[in-house]
């Protein structure tokens, strides 16, 4: 009995560390002096306009088992407010999806596939991801090993929220769930004046797709004058 007792421990031991060794972690981020934190705190802010915007994107789409799509994005956001508009056209200008993002996300327009469920909640997530700072508690800043200089939140839903950016003005977004498992890399290059030419999402777990946004342009607006209205492209008021 004594024997058993004791193999018994080993087996659960043995168990306990694959457990511990399983679990994820995050990446390291390397403390700086005191006295340039502010400066990352700052540097963390740079991918996050301060003003109304609107932007137009060429969006590339993949999923798994090689299906692929180019759409029209037309993005909307008040970074004072935290509110978003966005809407997903064809090529031909035709709307797929028109959603708006204030406390709750309000669709307004989904034509399938684009009405199926969940997707208005992931997809307003994503844009929030990409155009509007993190709304949590910074946890930690400092460098990674690379030498870009990393601030951590706490991210909406309890996720963790890692802003990198790289000493050439590129920078990426990294999101992780409570087990410190990747469910969102973005990725920004060709940055100028604070907005990038090229940004890069690709999502993680049960849903894996990657989304190619390719700016067509730009503007700063007043939101409320600029609200997209659904079925109507920006130049349709012009």
């Amino acid at each position: 009995m004594k024997a058993f007792t004791l193999h018994g421990r080993r087996v659960l031991i043995l168990m306990c560390m694959i457990f511990l060794m399983s679990c994820s972690r995050l990446p390291v981020i390397r403390p700086v002096d005191p006295s340039v934190v502010p400066d990352a705190k700052g540097q963390c802010r740079r991918p996050f306009l301060d003003t109304p915007y609107r932007f137009i994107h060429s969006i590339e789409v993949s999923f798994p088992g090689g299906k692929t799509g180019t759409v029209i994005g037309i993005t909307v956001f008040d970074p004072t407010e935290k509110t978003i508009h966005s809407v997903i056209m064809t090529l031909e200008g035709f709307v797929l999806f028109d959603a708006r993002c204030e406390k709750e996300v309000r669709v307004n327009r989904a034509v399938p596939p684009f009405n199926a469920d969940q997707f208005a909640p992931y997809m307003m997530e994503d844009v929030r991801l990409i155009f509007l700072a993190p709304d949590g508690k910074l946890l930690d800043s400092g460098v990674n090993a690379d030498g870009a200089t990393v601030c951590r939140y706490q991210g909406r839903r309890d996720a963790t929220v890692d802003v990198i950016v790289h000493n050439d003005g590129s920078w990426g977004i990294e999101a992780y769930n409570t087990s410190h498992e990747l469910l969102r890399k973005i990725r920004a290059v060709d940055v100028r004046n604070r907005i990038p030419g090229m940004v890069e999402l690709r999502g993680f777990g049960f849903r894996e797709y990657s989304l190619r946004l390719k700016l067509i342009s730009a503007e700063p607006v007043s939101y409320e004058a600029n609200r997209i209205r659904p079925g109507k492209t920006p130049d349709d008021d012009e």
